[in-house]
């Protein structure tokens, strides 16, 4: 992505739905651009600005619907796994298109409609992929809407990212609720998915999981 945006020092990134910076801040020591982090949630931006001891991004409070960046003024814009936050993605792809520089780029990652039936808690939580049908459209879907905002037609890859994962981890996740889905599941089915994994710690802590992550990252250009 940062190769394809060929940012040169002074060049703008932005990235719409940081929260705590656990993308940010790499991109930021990988580029020599000027970063800045937007995100709605100021519990996320403090924690993104307690980790960035050399002060690196600029932490800003926003929405993906009214970012407070000029018009024109970035080179890149970044949404990582925010579009299935969005209730009117066009508007926000609108939002982003705004602030891009002409020839600048929107880059989002999202989950493809793949992932979420296969997903490896689908056993544990049933109503997951019931959720998550809705939440993440495939990237055609995407393709369309970032044209009706204005972009140019873009391009489309699809990453597989297959890793094993210890029940312990798995466990320690579903404990925290690491995906917003856990949150949306109804209790008992959350609490009895959970005692299931819970169960399978204690009869075997070797046991290993397979997550086999689908990636879609679609690059569009004003």
């Amino acid at each position: 992505m940062l190769r394809e945006a060929a940012l040169q020092p002074g060049d703008q990134v932005v990235e719409v739905g940081c929260g705590t910076g656990r993308l940010t801040l790499p991109v930021s020591a990988m580029t020599p651009a000027r970063v800045t982090g937007v995100d709605a949630e100021v519990r996320m931006l403090d924690v993104a600005r307690g980790k960035d001891a050399a002060g690196r991004v600029d932490w800003v409070r926003g929405s993906a619907y009214r970012l407070p960046l000029g018009e024109g003024t970035a080179a890149l814009v970044m949404m990582v796994m925010v579009v299935h936050l969005l209730r009117q993605r066009v508007r926000a792809f609108t939002e982003a298109r705004r602030i891009l520089r002409p020839g600048g780029q929107l880059s989002l990652w999202t989950f493809t409609p793949r992932h979420v039936e296969e997903f490896y808690l689908n056993p544990y939580f049933p109503s997951i992929a019931i959720i998550d049908r809705a939440r993440f459209p495939a990237a055609p879907v995407l393709s369309a809407e970032l044209r009706r905002a204005g972009f140019d037609e873009p391009k489309i890859q699809l990453i597989d990212e297959p890793r094993k994962l210890d029940i312990a981890d798995v466990v320690d996740r579903v404990r925290g609720r690491y995906i917003s889905t856990l949150a949306m599941l109804a209790p008992l089915e959350y609490r009895l998915g959970l005692q299931q994994l819970e169960e399978m710690l204690a009869r075997d802590r070797s046991i290993r999981l397979t997550q086999r992550s689908e990636w879609a990252i679609i690059t569009a250009r004003k």
